[in-house]
């Protein structure tokens, strides 16, 4: 026990010591991995496909947009159909316009 106590911070140095040269070795490992996956990678085309999926979020962010406003035309329809539907509710004295040929 009293060799713990002694020597507890350099075991402590020693293992983290080792977790850091095993992290290096980790990351190394990933970015030669990656390295190897875009090393014969056509750039150009990389950025044309970018410039594409730009273009189609924006268009249907337009398109999305335009579902919303009719949705929102609609709904305000229905509201006033509905206010009027109760103010002639309301009023028993009017009498819905009748069309009378001549």
């Amino acid at each position: 026990m009293e060799f713990f106590g002694t020597y507890s911070g350099e075991i402590c140095g020693i293992g983290g010591f080792l977790s850091a040269i095993a992290a290096v070795l980790y990351a190394r490992a990933r970015v030669a991995e990656f390295q190897r996956s875009v090393r014969d990678l056509d750039w150009q085309q990389v950025s044309e496909i970018s410039l594409d999926v730009a273009k189609l979020k924006k268009a249907s962010q337009k398109w999305q947009n335009n579902t919303n406003a009719q949705e929102k035309v609609t709904q305000r329809e229905m509201l006033e159909k509905a206010m009027m539907e109760q103010m002639i509710r309301k009023s028993p004295d009017l009498h819905p316009i009748r069309k009378v040929e001549m």
